[in-house]
């Protein structure tokens, strides 16, 4: 059985085998603490297995080091994401208060050559 991990689950476990690396522990002494098996933090740090909030702080704890450290880029994430969404209602109400039609077609071509001009350099 396959199981749907997601690349916040990927990325908080990359963040936790980088600071148990930092502190030159092992999965082992790291699942004693923690509760669990050294397997269960090797699928904790590759992202196949979610991590329980009890085992969460657990770890942190362990690793001394609060839990904001592996969630931040989290948070930064959404809050892009959130700002992208601001950025592209503010572009469509500006665009729909623009009355005449032959300005509002040289800025669609204007985009999409923008969009075009950076497809080409990826």
């Amino acid at each position: 059985m396959v199981k749907y991990v997601s690349s916040a689950d990927a990325d908080v476990g990359n963040r936790i085998k980088a600071r148990r690396k930092e502190l030159k522990m092992t999965q082992k002494q790291l699942a004693d603490v923690a509760g669990c098996t050294f397997q269960q933090i090797q699928k904790y740090e590759v992202g196949h297995t979610r991590i329980s909030v009890s085992i969460f702080l657990k770890i942190c704890e362990c690793l001394r080091t609060p839990p904001g450290y592996f969630l931040d880029r989290l948070m930064l994430c959404e809050q892009e994401e959130t700002d992208c969404e601001n950025l592209e209602e503010r572009l469509l109400a500006i665009f729909r208060s623009i009355q005449n039609s032959k300005v509002k077609a040289k800025i669609l071509n204007l985009v999409e050559a923008i969009v075009s001009d950076s497809e080409d350099l990826i």
